[in-house]
Protein backbone atom coordinates (compact mmCIF):
# COMPACT_ATOMS: atom_id res chain seq x y z
CA UNK A 1 0.00 0.00 0.00
CA UNK A 2 1.33 3.74 -0.87
CA UNK A 3 1.13 6.32 1.43
CA UNK A 4 1.85 10.38 1.39
CA UNK A 5 4.94 11.26 2.78
CA UNK A 6 2.93 13.49 5.48
CA UNK A 7 0.78 10.08 5.70
CA UNK A 8 3.54 8.39 6.59
CA UNK A 9 5.24 10.96 9.06
CA UNK A 10 2.49 10.84 11.26
CA UNK A 11 2.09 7.56 11.28
CA UNK A 12 5.72 6.72 12.67
CA UNK A 13 5.00 9.95 15.07
CA UNK A 14 2.25 7.69 16.43
CA UNK A 15 3.76 4.32 16.45
CA UNK A 16 6.51 5.70 18.44
CA UNK A 17 4.84 7.48 21.00
CA UNK A 18 2.73 4.13 21.74
CA UNK A 19 6.28 2.31 21.57
CA UNK A 20 8.04 4.68 24.07
CA UNK A 21 4.97 4.54 26.42
CA UNK A 22 4.52 1.05 26.36
CA UNK A 23 8.37 0.27 27.33
CA UNK A 24 8.09 2.53 30.05
CA UNK A 25 10.56 4.78 28.55
CA UNK A 26 12.55 7.89 29.93
CA UNK A 27 11.55 9.45 26.50
CA UNK A 28 7.92 10.64 27.61
CA UNK A 29 8.25 14.26 28.10
CA UNK A 30 10.85 14.74 25.23
CA UNK A 31 8.34 13.48 23.11
CA UNK A 32 5.87 15.09 24.46
CA UNK A 33 7.88 18.18 24.34
CA UNK A 34 8.70 17.69 20.38
CA UNK A 35 4.57 17.07 20.09
CA UNK A 36 3.90 20.50 21.81
CA UNK A 37 6.18 22.35 19.61
CA UNK A 38 5.36 21.22 16.44
CA UNK A 39 1.71 22.19 17.50
CA UNK A 40 2.65 25.79 18.59
CA UNK A 41 4.79 25.92 15.61
CA UNK A 42 1.54 25.39 13.65
CA UNK A 43 -0.49 27.47 15.56
CA UNK A 44 2.80 30.69 15.50
CA UNK A 45 3.19 29.81 11.54
CA UNK A 46 -1.34 30.44 11.33
CA UNK A 47 -1.24 33.43 12.76
CA UNK A 48 2.26 35.45 11.63
CA UNK A 49 2.53 37.39 8.51
CA UNK A 50 3.46 35.69 5.56
CA UNK A 51 7.14 34.92 5.66
CA UNK A 52 10.40 35.89 3.34
CA UNK A 53 11.73 33.16 0.92
CA UNK A 54 14.37 33.14 3.16
CA UNK A 55 12.49 31.93 6.01
CA UNK A 56 10.38 29.36 4.21
CA UNK A 57 13.49 28.25 3.14
CA UNK A 58 15.06 27.63 6.45
CA UNK A 59 11.53 26.30 7.82
CA UNK A 60 11.57 23.48 4.92
CA UNK A 61 15.02 22.01 6.68
CA UNK A 62 13.77 20.72 9.84
CA UNK A 63 15.45 17.58 10.18
CA UNK A 64 13.30 14.35 9.19
CA UNK A 65 12.33 11.95 12.17
CA UNK A 66 14.16 9.19 12.68
CA UNK A 67 13.40 5.84 10.27
CA UNK A 68 12.59 3.25 13.16
CA UNK A 69 11.96 -0.40 12.60
CA UNK A 70 10.02 -2.66 15.61
CA UNK A 71 10.27 -6.21 15.57
CA UNK A 72 7.79 -8.06 18.27
CA UNK A 73 9.17 -11.12 19.62
CA UNK A 74 7.45 -13.23 22.86
CA UNK A 75 10.40 -13.82 24.95
CA UNK A 76 12.80 -11.36 26.77
CA UNK A 77 17.03 -11.78 25.74
CA UNK A 78 18.61 -13.52 28.81
CA UNK A 79 21.75 -12.24 27.90
CA UNK A 80 23.51 -9.97 25.38
CA UNK A 81 27.09 -12.25 25.65
CA UNK A 82 28.64 -13.24 22.06
CA UNK A 83 30.54 -15.96 23.37
CA UNK A 84 27.72 -17.47 25.40
CA UNK A 85 24.40 -16.68 24.06
CA UNK A 86 23.02 -19.47 26.23
CA UNK A 87 21.10 -20.89 22.94
CA UNK A 88 18.55 -18.65 23.32
CA UNK A 89 16.64 -17.61 20.08
CA UNK A 90 16.29 -14.03 21.39
CA UNK A 91 19.44 -13.33 22.29
CA UNK A 92 20.43 -14.29 19.29
CA UNK A 93 17.90 -11.97 17.35
CA UNK A 94 19.47 -8.84 19.01
CA UNK A 95 22.89 -9.96 18.73
CA UNK A 96 22.88 -10.86 14.88
CA UNK A 97 21.68 -7.05 15.19
CA UNK A 98 25.16 -5.58 16.34
CA UNK A 99 27.37 -8.32 15.19
CA UNK A 100 28.46 -9.46 12.26
CA UNK A 101 30.35 -12.95 11.21
CA UNK A 102 32.56 -14.06 8.60
CA UNK A 103 30.02 -15.11 6.53
CA UNK A 104 25.65 -15.00 6.53
CA UNK A 105 23.52 -17.16 5.32
CA UNK A 106 20.59 -16.75 2.49
CA UNK A 107 17.72 -18.90 2.08
CA UNK A 108 19.08 -20.64 -0.75
CA UNK A 109 21.47 -21.73 1.57
CA UNK A 110 24.05 -19.45 0.02
CA UNK A 111 26.86 -17.96 2.23
CA UNK A 112 27.68 -14.42 1.93
CA UNK A 113 30.95 -12.72 2.51
CA UNK A 114 30.70 -10.69 5.83
CA UNK A 115 33.47 -9.86 8.50
CA UNK A 116 35.22 -12.77 5.70
CA UNK A 117 35.94 -11.41 2.12
CA UNK A 118 36.34 -15.38 1.43
CA UNK A 119 37.08 -18.97 3.38
CA UNK A 120 38.67 -21.61 1.21
CA UNK A 121 40.56 -25.23 1.65
CA UNK A 122 41.89 -27.41 -0.60
CA UNK A 123 41.95 -30.59 1.47
CA UNK A 124 38.61 -30.52 3.88
CA UNK A 125 41.05 -29.77 6.91
CA UNK A 126 42.94 -26.31 6.70
CA UNK A 127 40.57 -23.51 6.08
CA UNK A 128 42.01 -20.36 5.04
CA UNK A 129 40.36 -17.07 5.95
CA UNK A 130 40.85 -14.17 4.34
CA UNK A 131 39.26 -10.78 6.35
CA UNK A 132 37.34 -7.94 5.14
CA UNK A 133 40.61 -5.15 5.10
CA UNK A 134 37.88 -2.36 5.76
CA UNK A 135 36.07 -4.01 8.82
CA UNK A 136 36.38 -1.70 11.91
CA UNK A 137 34.53 -2.00 15.31
CA UNK A 138 32.26 0.63 16.15
CA UNK A 139 34.35 2.60 17.73
CA UNK A 140 36.96 2.80 14.78
CA UNK A 141 39.18 0.93 15.68
CA UNK A 142 40.52 -2.08 13.11
CA UNK A 143 39.11 -5.63 13.15
CA UNK A 144 42.01 -8.02 12.42
CA UNK A 145 42.66 -11.66 13.29
CA UNK A 146 44.25 -10.35 16.89
CA UNK A 147 40.77 -10.52 17.58
CA UNK A 148 40.11 -13.56 16.38
CA UNK A 149 42.89 -15.33 18.38
CA UNK A 150 41.61 -13.12 21.49
CA UNK A 151 37.83 -14.65 21.23
CA UNK A 152 38.89 -18.25 20.28
CA UNK A 153 41.10 -18.35 23.42
CA UNK A 154 38.90 -16.61 25.12
CA UNK A 155 35.88 -18.81 24.55
CA UNK A 156 38.01 -21.82 24.50
CA UNK A 157 39.05 -21.41 27.63
CA UNK A 158 37.70 -23.83 30.47
CA UNK A 159 37.02 -21.58 33.02
CA UNK A 160 34.85 -19.19 30.64
CA UNK A 161 31.00 -20.55 29.51
CA UNK A 162 30.69 -20.40 25.73
CA UNK A 163 27.90 -21.51 23.48
CA UNK A 164 30.46 -22.27 20.82
CA UNK A 165 30.51 -25.89 19.26
CA UNK A 166 33.92 -26.06 18.15
CA UNK A 167 35.22 -29.80 19.16
CA UNK A 168 36.12 -30.19 15.85
CA UNK A 169 39.48 -27.94 15.67
CA UNK A 170 42.66 -29.36 16.22
CA UNK A 171 44.11 -28.40 19.75
CA UNK A 172 40.73 -28.80 21.99
CA UNK A 173 39.09 -31.36 23.47
CA UNK A 174 36.20 -33.33 23.45
CA UNK A 175 33.87 -30.83 25.09
CA UNK A 176 35.32 -28.25 22.56
CA UNK A 177 37.66 -26.67 25.12
CA UNK A 178 41.43 -25.83 25.56
CA UNK A 179 42.69 -28.00 28.62
CA UNK A 180 43.64 -26.62 31.82
CA UNK A 181 46.62 -24.34 31.45
CA UNK A 182 46.88 -23.99 27.81
CA UNK A 183 47.27 -21.04 26.64
CA UNK A 184 47.40 -21.66 22.51
CA UNK A 185 44.95 -23.70 20.36
CA UNK A 186 47.18 -25.67 18.09
CA UNK A 187 44.85 -25.42 15.11
CA UNK A 188 44.49 -21.50 14.78
CA UNK A 189 47.19 -19.75 12.43
CA UNK A 190 47.82 -16.26 12.23
CA UNK A 191 49.00 -15.34 8.64
CA UNK A 192 49.18 -11.90 9.03
CA UNK A 193 46.78 -9.05 9.99
CA UNK A 194 44.17 -10.15 7.70
CA UNK A 195 44.59 -13.98 6.84
CA UNK A 196 44.25 -16.10 9.42
CA UNK A 197 44.09 -20.43 8.97
CA UNK A 198 41.88 -22.84 11.11
CA UNK A 199 43.02 -27.13 10.83
CA UNK A 200 40.60 -29.86 11.92
CA UNK A 201 40.97 -32.55 13.72
CA UNK A 202 40.15 -34.59 10.55
CA UNK A 203 38.66 -33.76 7.23
CA UNK A 204 35.40 -32.35 7.34
CA UNK A 205 33.03 -31.00 4.90
CA UNK A 206 33.32 -27.26 4.13
CA UNK A 207 29.30 -26.49 5.08
CA UNK A 208 29.99 -27.93 8.90
CA UNK A 209 33.00 -25.68 8.81
CA UNK A 210 31.08 -22.61 6.91
CA UNK A 211 27.81 -22.90 9.41
CA UNK A 212 29.04 -23.76 13.03
CA UNK A 213 32.17 -21.52 12.74
CA UNK A 214 32.29 -18.97 10.14
CA UNK A 215 28.41 -18.22 10.41
CA UNK A 216 27.85 -18.97 14.21
CA UNK A 217 31.05 -17.24 16.00
CA UNK A 218 31.01 -13.63 16.89
CA UNK A 219 33.86 -11.77 17.94
CA UNK A 220 34.93 -9.77 21.19
CA UNK A 221 37.25 -6.81 21.15
CA UNK A 222 40.97 -7.28 22.10
CA UNK A 223 41.54 -3.50 22.95
CA UNK A 224 38.34 -3.25 25.57
CA UNK A 225 38.23 -7.01 26.82
CA UNK A 226 42.05 -7.66 27.03
CA UNK A 227 42.75 -6.85 30.59
CA UNK A 228 39.57 -9.35 32.18
CA UNK A 229 40.45 -12.00 33.60
CA UNK A 230 38.65 -15.29 32.59
CA UNK A 231 36.76 -16.09 35.37
CA UNK A 232 35.68 -12.76 35.78
CA UNK A 233 34.51 -12.05 31.85
CA UNK A 234 30.91 -13.52 32.45
CA UNK A 235 29.99 -10.73 35.23
CA UNK A 236 32.25 -7.53 33.18
CA UNK A 237 29.88 -4.89 32.56
CA UNK A 238 30.62 -5.13 28.61
CA UNK A 239 28.17 -8.18 28.37
CA UNK A 240 25.53 -6.22 29.80
CA UNK A 241 26.09 -2.97 27.53
CA UNK A 242 28.14 -4.48 24.78
CA UNK A 243 28.69 -1.15 23.17
CA UNK A 244 31.71 -1.92 20.63
CA UNK A 245 30.62 -4.20 18.15
CA UNK A 246 30.88 -5.17 14.65
CA UNK A 247 27.22 -5.18 13.02
CA UNK A 248 25.40 -2.84 11.12
CA UNK A 249 23.66 -1.73 14.24
CA UNK A 250 25.24 -0.97 17.64
CA UNK A 251 23.83 -1.13 21.47
CA UNK A 252 21.90 1.68 22.73
CA UNK A 253 19.66 0.44 25.51
CA UNK A 254 18.37 -2.71 26.81
CA UNK A 255 15.24 -3.08 29.67
CA UNK A 256 14.51 -6.68 30.19
CA UNK A 257 11.07 -7.96 29.29
CA UNK A 258 10.89 -4.70 27.55
CA UNK A 259 12.72 -4.25 24.27
CA UNK A 260 16.55 -3.90 23.25
CA UNK A 261 17.17 -0.90 21.03
CA UNK A 262 20.14 -0.65 18.65
CA UNK A 263 21.05 2.19 16.14
CA UNK A 264 22.95 2.81 13.27
CA UNK A 265 26.49 2.24 13.25
CA UNK A 266 28.09 5.26 11.28
CA UNK A 267 31.67 3.34 11.29
CA UNK A 268 30.18 0.36 9.79
CA UNK A 269 32.54 -1.23 7.00
CA UNK A 270 29.77 -1.87 4.67
CA UNK A 271 27.02 0.65 2.78
CA UNK A 272 25.83 2.11 6.51
CA UNK A 273 21.95 1.28 7.16
CA UNK A 274 19.31 3.58 5.68
CA UNK A 275 16.98 2.60 9.29
CA UNK A 276 18.28 5.32 12.54
CA UNK A 277 17.22 2.87 14.72
CA UNK A 278 15.59 -0.77 15.09
CA UNK A 279 13.71 -2.05 18.00
CA UNK A 280 13.23 -5.59 19.15
CA UNK A 281 10.17 -5.15 21.41
CA UNK A 282 8.88 -8.17 24.08
CA UNK A 283 5.25 -8.24 23.95
CA UNK A 284 2.60 -11.24 24.76
CA UNK A 285 2.29 -13.54 22.00
CA UNK A 286 -1.37 -12.76 21.51
CA UNK A 287 -0.63 -9.13 20.76
CA UNK A 288 1.33 -9.92 17.86
CA UNK A 289 -1.17 -9.22 15.51
CA UNK A 290 -2.84 -6.01 17.21
CA UNK A 291 0.42 -4.13 17.24
CA UNK A 292 0.83 -5.29 13.50
CA UNK A 293 -2.16 -3.80 12.81
CA UNK A 294 -2.00 -0.57 14.99
CA UNK A 295 1.52 -0.09 13.51
CA UNK A 296 3.58 -0.75 17.16
CA UNK A 297 5.34 -3.26 15.49
CA UNK A 298 6.34 -3.53 11.94
CA UNK A 299 7.42 -7.34 11.79
CA UNK A 300 6.78 -10.81 13.60
CA UNK A 301 10.37 -13.17 13.99
CA UNK A 302 11.28 -16.59 13.73
CA UNK A 303 11.05 -18.39 15.65
CA UNK A 304 10.61 -16.33 18.43
CA UNK A 305 8.05 -14.48 17.41
CA UNK A 306 5.51 -16.45 16.34
CA UNK A 307 2.12 -15.87 14.68
CA UNK A 308 -0.03 -19.17 15.03
CA UNK A 309 -0.88 -20.13 11.66
CA UNK A 310 -5.07 -20.25 13.18
CA UNK A 311 -4.40 -16.97 13.28
CA UNK A 312 -3.55 -16.91 9.29
CA UNK A 313 -6.99 -15.34 8.00
CA UNK A 314 -7.13 -12.88 10.99
CA UNK A 315 -3.59 -11.32 9.41
CA UNK A 316 -4.00 -11.62 6.15
CA UNK A 317 -7.07 -9.46 6.70
CA UNK A 318 -4.36 -6.83 7.39
CA UNK A 319 -4.56 -4.07 5.11
CA UNK A 320 -1.11 -2.35 6.45
CA UNK A 321 1.01 -5.81 6.46
CA UNK A 322 1.96 -8.32 3.73
CA UNK A 323 2.20 -12.40 5.37
CA UNK A 324 3.69 -15.04 3.51
CA UNK A 325 4.48 -18.70 5.40
CA UNK A 326 7.96 -20.00 5.28
CA UNK A 327 8.39 -23.54 3.84
CA UNK A 328 9.12 -26.57 6.80
CA UNK A 329 11.20 -25.36 9.97
CA UNK A 330 12.98 -27.56 12.51
CA UNK A 331 10.72 -29.22 14.48
CA UNK A 332 9.19 -29.20 17.66
CA UNK A 333 11.69 -31.92 18.91
CA UNK A 334 10.64 -33.82 22.12
CA UNK A 335 13.44 -34.93 23.99
CA UNK A 336 13.87 -37.91 26.44
CA UNK A 337 16.19 -37.97 29.57
CA UNK A 338 17.42 -41.47 28.46
CA UNK A 339 19.06 -41.83 31.78
CA UNK A 340 15.34 -41.80 33.56
CA UNK A 341 13.24 -43.49 30.65
CA UNK A 342 16.19 -45.84 29.60
CA UNK A 343 14.04 -48.29 28.42
CA UNK A 344 13.72 -47.96 24.71
CA UNK A 345 9.79 -49.89 25.24
CA UNK A 346 8.90 -47.08 27.54
CA UNK A 347 10.21 -44.04 25.13
CA UNK A 348 8.77 -46.37 22.18
CA UNK A 349 5.13 -46.68 24.00
CA UNK A 350 5.33 -42.69 24.75
CA UNK A 351 5.38 -42.23 21.12
CA UNK A 352 2.60 -44.72 20.09
CA UNK A 353 0.50 -42.77 23.02
CA UNK A 354 0.94 -39.44 20.82
CA UNK A 355 -1.61 -37.96 18.37
CA UNK A 356 0.45 -36.14 16.45
CA UNK A 357 -2.16 -36.11 12.95
CA UNK A 358 -4.36 -34.61 15.63
CA UNK A 359 -2.15 -31.38 16.14
CA UNK A 360 -1.23 -30.89 12.69
CA UNK A 361 -4.72 -30.95 11.61
CA UNK A 362 -6.54 -29.46 14.19
CA UNK A 363 -4.26 -27.20 16.10
CA UNK A 364 -1.89 -26.31 13.02
CA UNK A 365 -4.64 -26.55 10.47
CA UNK A 366 -2.27 -28.65 8.22
CA UNK A 367 -0.08 -26.25 7.70
CA UNK A 368 2.65 -28.93 9.23
CA UNK A 369 4.16 -31.71 8.31
CA UNK A 370 4.81 -34.70 10.83
CA UNK A 371 8.25 -36.44 11.34
CA UNK A 372 9.95 -38.81 13.23
CA UNK A 373 13.58 -37.22 13.23
CA UNK A 374 15.24 -33.99 14.19
CA UNK A 375 16.10 -33.06 10.29
CA UNK A 376 13.16 -30.97 8.67
CA UNK A 377 11.80 -32.63 5.68
CA UNK A 378 13.12 -29.72 3.23
CA UNK A 379 16.59 -30.97 3.90
CA UNK A 380 18.33 -32.58 1.07
CA UNK A 381 19.78 -35.28 3.66
CA UNK A 382 16.17 -35.85 4.96
CA UNK A 383 15.15 -39.84 5.10
CA UNK A 384 11.93 -39.71 3.40
CA UNK A 385 12.17 -43.86 3.29
CA UNK A 386 11.71 -43.67 7.41
CA UNK A 387 8.25 -45.30 8.46
CA UNK A 388 6.75 -43.20 11.10
CA UNK A 389 5.33 -43.85 14.21
CA UNK A 390 1.40 -43.93 14.17
CA UNK A 391 -0.99 -43.08 16.66
CA UNK A 392 -1.88 -46.27 18.14
CA UNK A 393 -2.67 -46.05 22.34
CA UNK A 394 -3.50 -49.89 22.91
CA UNK A 395 0.09 -50.64 21.82
CA UNK A 396 1.63 -48.13 23.42
CA UNK A 397 -0.24 -49.46 26.72
CA UNK A 398 1.22 -52.83 25.98
CA UNK A 399 4.45 -52.05 25.68
CA UNK A 400 4.33 -49.97 28.57
CA UNK A 401 2.89 -53.53 30.04
CA UNK A 402 5.66 -54.73 28.38
CA UNK A 403 8.30 -52.94 29.97
CA UNK A 404 6.72 -53.65 33.20
CA UNK A 405 6.44 -49.28 33.47
CA UNK A 406 5.77 -48.30 37.48
CA UNK A 407 2.04 -46.83 36.83
CA UNK A 408 2.64 -44.45 40.28
CA UNK A 409 6.12 -42.81 38.53
CA UNK A 410 5.56 -39.25 37.73
CA UNK A 411 7.02 -38.11 34.62
CA UNK A 412 8.67 -34.26 34.90
CA UNK A 413 7.81 -32.88 31.40
CA UNK A 414 9.14 -29.08 31.00
CA UNK A 415 7.35 -26.89 28.51
CA UNK A 416 8.75 -23.72 27.73
CA UNK A 417 6.30 -20.46 27.97
CA UNK A 418 6.20 -18.05 25.18
CA UNK A 419 5.32 -19.79 22.02
CA UNK A 420 1.25 -20.50 22.21
CA UNK A 421 1.38 -23.11 19.58
CA UNK A 422 3.89 -25.28 20.97
CA UNK A 423 2.00 -24.36 24.18
CA UNK A 424 -1.35 -26.00 23.17
CA UNK A 425 0.15 -28.66 21.29
CA UNK A 426 1.98 -29.95 24.63
CA UNK A 427 -1.14 -29.95 26.06
CA UNK A 428 -2.73 -32.20 23.58
CA UNK A 429 0.56 -34.47 24.51
CA UNK A 430 -0.02 -34.30 28.13
CA UNK A 431 -3.90 -35.86 27.60
CA UNK A 432 -2.35 -38.67 25.50
CA UNK A 433 0.10 -39.41 27.76
CA UNK A 434 -2.51 -39.71 30.82
CA UNK A 435 -4.69 -41.32 28.43
CA UNK A 436 -2.27 -44.23 27.79
CA UNK A 437 -1.90 -44.45 31.87
CA UNK A 438 1.29 -42.54 32.93
CA UNK A 439 0.70 -39.25 35.27
CA UNK A 440 2.62 -36.41 34.23
CA UNK A 441 3.67 -33.59 35.51
CA UNK A 442 4.23 -30.44 33.59
CA UNK A 443 5.76 -27.69 34.30
CA UNK A 444 6.37 -24.25 32.49
CA UNK A 445 9.26 -22.27 32.44
CA UNK A 446 10.89 -19.38 30.08
CA UNK A 447 13.26 -20.81 27.77
CA UNK A 448 16.65 -19.81 29.89
CA UNK A 449 15.17 -21.28 33.20
CA UNK A 450 13.76 -24.53 31.64
CA UNK A 451 17.65 -24.98 29.92
CA UNK A 452 19.45 -24.99 33.27
CA UNK A 453 16.74 -27.54 34.26
CA UNK A 454 17.50 -29.98 31.81
CA UNK A 455 21.25 -29.62 31.86
CA UNK A 456 20.89 -30.50 36.07
CA UNK A 457 18.77 -33.32 34.83
CA UNK A 458 15.77 -32.06 36.13
CA UNK A 459 13.38 -33.72 33.68
CA UNK A 460 12.21 -36.91 32.11
CA UNK A 461 10.30 -35.45 28.97
CA UNK A 462 10.43 -31.70 27.61
CA UNK A 463 9.90 -29.34 23.99
CA UNK A 464 11.62 -27.83 21.95
CA UNK A 465 12.74 -26.22 18.67
CA UNK A 466 16.58 -26.94 17.89
CA UNK A 467 18.13 -23.67 15.17
CA UNK A 468 17.49 -24.43 12.03
CA UNK A 469 20.21 -25.49 10.15
CA UNK A 470 21.88 -26.53 6.16
CA UNK A 471 24.34 -28.99 7.55
CA UNK A 472 22.94 -32.58 8.56
CA UNK A 473 25.59 -33.04 11.09
CA UNK A 474 24.56 -30.15 13.21
CA UNK A 475 21.38 -32.42 14.10
CA UNK A 476 23.65 -34.85 14.81
CA UNK A 477 25.96 -34.35 16.79
CA UNK A 478 23.23 -33.87 19.91
CA UNK A 479 23.43 -37.79 19.58
CA UNK A 480 26.92 -38.78 20.02
CA UNK A 481 27.73 -40.53 23.47
CA UNK A 482 31.12 -37.87 24.00
CA UNK A 483 29.44 -34.60 23.30
CA UNK A 484 29.41 -32.73 26.55
CA UNK A 485 26.16 -31.47 24.90
CA UNK A 486 24.11 -34.52 25.12
CA UNK A 487 21.93 -33.67 27.46
CA UNK A 488 19.44 -36.19 26.56
CA UNK A 489 22.41 -39.02 27.68
CA UNK A 490 21.74 -41.02 24.36
CA UNK A 491 25.04 -43.84 24.14
CA UNK A 492 24.94 -45.92 21.06
CA UNK A 493 28.39 -47.15 19.82
CA UNK A 494 27.05 -47.67 16.09
CA UNK A 495 25.30 -44.57 15.81
CA UNK A 496 28.62 -42.71 17.46
CA UNK A 497 30.78 -44.34 14.49
CA UNK A 498 28.25 -43.16 12.29
CA UNK A 499 28.20 -39.54 13.09
CA UNK A 500 31.79 -38.94 12.92
CA UNK A 501 31.67 -41.10 9.26
CA UNK A 502 28.79 -38.90 8.23
CA UNK A 503 30.79 -35.47 9.49
CA UNK A 504 34.10 -36.60 8.08
CA UNK A 505 32.33 -37.65 4.68
CA UNK A 506 32.88 -35.23 1.93
CA UNK A 507 31.12 -37.70 -1.11
CA UNK A 508 27.54 -36.54 -1.12
CA UNK A 509 26.29 -39.79 -2.01
CA UNK A 510 28.04 -41.96 0.73
CA UNK A 511 27.05 -39.09 3.21
CA UNK A 512 23.26 -39.75 1.77
CA UNK A 513 23.73 -43.74 2.74
CA UNK A 514 25.79 -42.79 6.11
CA UNK A 515 22.99 -40.78 7.27
CA UNK A 516 20.32 -42.41 6.35
CA UNK A 517 21.24 -45.88 8.18
CA UNK A 518 21.88 -42.66 11.27
CA UNK A 519 18.35 -42.01 11.02
CA UNK A 520 16.64 -45.49 10.75
CA UNK A 521 18.67 -46.41 13.99
CA UNK A 522 17.70 -43.17 16.07
CA UNK A 523 14.37 -43.93 14.65
CA UNK A 524 14.44 -47.45 16.31
CA UNK A 525 16.32 -46.27 19.63
CA UNK A 526 13.84 -42.82 19.76
CA UNK A 527 16.19 -40.61 21.91
CA UNK A 528 14.06 -37.84 20.88
CA UNK A 529 10.78 -37.97 18.68
CA UNK A 530 9.94 -35.05 16.59
CA UNK A 531 6.05 -33.77 16.91
CA UNK A 532 5.39 -31.18 14.10
CA UNK A 533 7.43 -29.52 11.60
CA UNK A 534 5.51 -26.40 11.08
CA UNK A 535 5.02 -23.71 8.25
CA UNK A 536 5.74 -20.29 9.72
CA UNK A 537 3.90 -16.54 9.11
CA UNK A 538 6.14 -14.08 7.94
CA UNK A 539 4.66 -10.65 8.57
CA UNK A 540 5.91 -7.28 7.78
CA UNK A 541 4.65 -3.81 7.18
CA UNK A 542 4.33 -2.66 4.17
CA UNK A 543 5.96 0.33 5.40
CA UNK A 544 9.53 -1.77 5.12
CA UNK A 545 11.52 -1.72 2.64
CA UNK A 546 14.12 -5.07 1.91
CA UNK A 547 12.95 -6.94 4.95
CA UNK A 548 11.20 -9.38 6.64
CA UNK A 549 11.43 -12.48 9.04
CA UNK A 550 12.84 -15.69 7.53
CA UNK A 551 14.19 -18.88 8.96
CA UNK A 552 17.28 -18.25 7.52
CA UNK A 553 19.19 -15.02 7.48
CA UNK A 554 16.59 -12.53 8.11
CA UNK A 555 19.37 -10.06 9.02
CA UNK A 556 22.04 -10.87 6.32
CA UNK A 557 21.11 -7.46 4.78
CA UNK A 558 19.72 -5.03 7.49
CA UNK A 559 22.02 -2.65 6.32
CA UNK A 560 19.78 -2.27 3.43
CA UNK A 561 16.55 -2.40 4.96
CA UNK A 562 14.54 0.94 4.50
CA UNK A 563 11.18 2.52 5.28
CA UNK A 564 8.96 3.95 2.49
CA UNK A 565 8.32 7.53 2.28
CA UNK A 566 5.16 6.54 -0.56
Amino acid sequence: MKFSLRLFTLTLITALLVLVSACGSDNDKQASSEQTESKDTAKTAADAPAKTDAATNAASTTPAKDKVVTIGIVNSPPTLNQINDQGDSASRTVLALINDALLDINTSFEFLPKLAESVETTDNQTYVVKLNPNAVWNDGQPFTTADVRFTLLTALNPKVESSFRLNFIEGTNDAGKLEEGQTELSGLKIVDEHTFEVKTKTPIDPNIFKETFATKVYFIPEHVLKDVAPDQLATNAYFQKPEVTIGAFKFADFKKDQYTEVVRNDNYYRPVAKLDKIYVKVLPATNLIAQLQTGDIQMNSLPVGLIPITDYEKVKALTNVTVDSSGPSEPAELFFNNKTINDVKVRQAIAYALNRQLIVEQLLKGQADVIDGSVPSDNPYYNKDIQLVTYDPDKAKALLKEAGWDSNKTLRFLVPAGNKIREQASDILVQNLKDAGLKVEVQKFDFSTLIQKVLKDEYDLTIFNRDYYIEPSNYFSLFKSDNANNFIHYNNPQADELITKGSTESDPAKRHEIYNQLQQILHDDLPTLSIYSEKRLQAVSNLVVGGKPLNLGTFNNVNEWDLTTN
